[in-house]
């Protein structure tokens, strides 16, 4: 990767440029050129390689074959570039805790940090705490700097708490202001709506746009046209690892991929709720609870997180769950699962008994698949497919004791539900991130489980992968008459099977509604 000299009308060039994707070639003989004043965006569908052209671009990754060339002056890519993606949250919280859902364990928790200290110079800085010097201007400048961008993305109340206690979207506004406080030359933002409430969107858009505006390069990588940078001039349009189509974002938002893109109906295009076809509810008010929960309050670090909660899930019934970031859902749903410590202390009641020993805990969890963006985020890539549906059966993060051949035929059966009976000794790590999730819903399937527990399942999939999703829930519910709770930011963008609906905000519940029966 050179830093020969460019032109002065070129701040990038591609020349003849092909990646490595473990033993493969990728990306052969692309060429391009980003001029100044332009502001790109990389646009493709789930497992076209976005994400190793970013890299590529941030020099991440070595390049096989070419040239990547810079405007930079005398600062290393490495340096000038920043590029914010979903696996810098994994590294994060990998760093705070290797320990799944260490969050409600403070007491195991090797992570200390609060957000305050992840957000001071000597963080972002990587600041040696024995350096001397006079920095008193530098530091006021940085204190200017990081009052603001905290205020752009609504994080002052953060400040206080550990990391590891930060929801998803609230982690993912922390490392955003992580980033821009490092000033980079050029930033990239892999998927950045991800896991975000629609407020929490915007204010994103507005930081988006103001930087767009204020003249410095942003990329924004993404599988959805919808959000694409109005500020954006020129698309990358990439395609089975490869650029398919460069240019004008005016021009090139009528190519085939784009319009594939922006499907409309049941591939996961946000529609009013009243627009879905619903099956009618097969739960009763006289049905069995599952889930029972009698004016609930948890506190955290002195702090009220869910307030008075009052809701109880029948046998039958399944229910989409709403809220902002910050709202309890997270909290709410570990205190199902049972790895909350104050479920013990709660009126709450779990398949009709108390969470008052762990061996109630693991008869319960025995009874309910799981899904959410922290247990993606913390599987293992190098396990086979086949192996990580295995998992589900003893609830682990990897599988570390042997099936039965009647519990690997039967996660056979549920990779064939889901069209990836020829990936079962594939790694986990080597499939598109689309096809991870469905993998991660047949692990969540495959004990037949009495309750589904899907957080986030359509985060960060692409239109045809939310369909596969959406439409792989329906059937794993006929195929098992499971109960369902469906956590999602887009409104509309669940199952048609959901019959009920939870909201909450400030950690109460402000609505409980059927949506059919």
């Amino acid at each position: 990767m050179g830093q020969a000299k460019l032109p002065d009308d070129v701040f990038l060039a591609f020349d003849d440029v092909a990646l490595r994707d473990a033993d493969r070639l990728v990306f052969r003989r692309s060429r391009w050129t980003w001029r100044p004043g332009e502001q790109w965006a990389i646009l493709g569908p789930n497992g076209a390689g976005q994400s190793l052209l970013a890299r590529a671009i941030a020099g991440e990754v070595p390049v096989a074959h070419g040239e990547i060339r810079y405007s930079l002056g005398d600062a290393a890519p490495e340096a000038a570039i920043v590029r914010l993606a979903p696996e810098s949250q994994r590294a994060l919280i990998t760093a705070e805790s290797s320990f799944y859902q260490a969050r409600w364990h403070s007491g195991v928790t090797e992570g200390e940090r609060t957000v305050k200290q992840f957000l001071s110079p000597a963080s972002v800085e990587q600041r040696n705490r024995f350096e001397v010097g006079n920095r008193r201007r530098g530091d006021r400048e940085f204190g200017q700097r990081q009052r603001d961008w905290i205020r752009r993305l609504g994080i002052e109340a953060l400040l206080p708490r550990k990391l590891i206690f930060l929801s998803n979207g609230e982690q993912r506004r922390v490392l955003l202001v992580h980033a821009l406080l490092r000033s980079p030359r050029v930033l990239i933002l892999e998927h950045p709506y991800d896991g975000l409430d629609v407020a929490t969107r915007r204010r994103l858009q507005a930081v988006i746009h103001r930087l767009m505006h204020g003249g410095r390069p942003v990329v924004v990588v993404t599988s959805r046209p919808d959000e694409l940078p109005p500020l954006a001039t020129h698309l990358l349009l990439v395609d089975r690892q490869r650029i398919v189509a460069q240019g004008a974002k005016a021009d090139l938002l009528r190519h085939p991929l784009v319009q594939r893109l922006a499907a409309s109906g049941a591939d996961g295009r946000e529609l009013p709720p009243e627009a879905i076809e619903r099956k009618p509810a097969r739960g009763s008010p006289n049905a069995a609870p599952l889930v029972e929960l009698n004016d609930v309050t948890v506190r955290t670090g002195g702090q009220p997180i869910l307030r008075d909660v009052r809701w109880t899930v029948r046998r039958g019934e399944r229910w989409v769950l709403l809220g902002p970031n910050g709202s309890g859902k997270t909290t709410l749903l570990s205190l199902i699962q049972g790895d909350h410590p104050q479920a013990y202390a709660l009126d709450l009641r779990l398949f009709g008994r108390r969470p008052h020993a762990t061996h109630t805990v693991w008869r319960t969890r025995q009874r309910i698949g799981w899904l959410s963006p922290e247990l993606h985020l913390h599987h293992p890539a190098a396990w086979s497919c086949l192996a990580v549906v295995c998992s589900g059966f003893f609830n682990s993060v990897g599988l570390f004791q042997s099936c039965t051949p009647r519990q690997r035929a039967t996660a056979r059966r549920w990779l064939r539900e889901f069209g990836l009976d020829d990936r079962e000794e594939s790694a986990f790590g080597e499939l598109a991130h689309g096809d991870q999730r469905l993998v991660l819903l047949a692990r969540a399937a495959v004990k037949q489980p009495d309750l589904l527990v899907l957080d986030e399942a359509c985060q960060g999939l692409d239109a045809a992968h939310r369909a596969a999703i959406l439409d792989a829930v329906d059937r794993l519910i006929a195929r098992t008459n499971a109960s369902l709770i469906f956590v999602t930011h887009h409104t509309g963008e669940w199952p048609r099977c959901v019959t009920h609906r939870l909201r909450l905000r400030a950690g109460r519940v402000v609505e409980v509604k059927p949506l059919a029966g």
